[in-house]
């Protein structure tokens, strides 16, 4: 046991490559538990770091996306978001160019509100919730052959309507909503 009372692993090695995309590659690796002795293969994915953005509107209404989703078959709710890809310099950057490709909008004080790991027990990765003020749309958007994205100006009690119904079930999504009333309503969270 650690000091903080949770049991470590130690890597037994035999890390092999099961499977490589262009975002993604599982990993097979043994490891032994310290607590029991017990050694398990677990599987993991080394994915590249995600942004999800908040865009509010100088009224304070939030800028939404729907897209179709291959893993639910179906159109969800969601705030424009991507990888962050290794021609961005940071989050940052690659918040406010997702922003603009996926719907034309760009704004202003782009700053990172909250982090996740999106699912700790198989992916290595990091997502950022960036905040963009002020949101406004100065070009068409930028769709690359794979993306149909609706946009919408959603007011916020809309949004709050939408968490209450589960119109909103991406769990990303709900993270970023998340630290967005944490910075809007910080009385809430004292």
């Amino acid at each position: 046991m650690s000091p903080d009372g949770t049991a470590k692993w130690i890597s037994r090695g035999n890390r092999r490559e099961l499977c490589r995309t262009g975002v993604m590659t599982m990993v097979s690796e043994t490891f032994e538990c310290v607590r029991t002795g017990a050694t398990h293969d677990f599987i993991t994915m080394d994915l590249i770091d995600w942004v999800v953005v908040i865009p509010e509107t100088p009224e304070k209404e939030l800028l939404m996306i729907r897209q179709f989703r291959h893993g639910t078959q179906k159109i969800e709710l969601e705030v424009p978001g991507g990888c962050i890809d290794r021609a961005d310099a940071s989050p940052l950057e690659a918040a406010e160019r997702e922003l603009l490709e996926e719907t034309g909008f760009a704004g202003e004080n782009p700053h990172i509100i909250g982090k996740v790991c999106p699912n700790p027990a198989i992916q290595h990765n990091t997502c950022y919730v960036v905040k963009i003020d002020n949101v406004r749309r100065i070009s068409e958007p930028r769709l690359e052959d794979t993306e149909d994205i609706e946009h919408r100006i959603v007011p916020v009690a809309k949004v709050k309507e939408f968490l209450r119904t589960g119109a909103i079930s991406h769990g990303i999504v709900l993270n970023a909503l998340f630290f967005y009333w944490m910075e809007r309503e910080p009385e809430h969270f004292a």
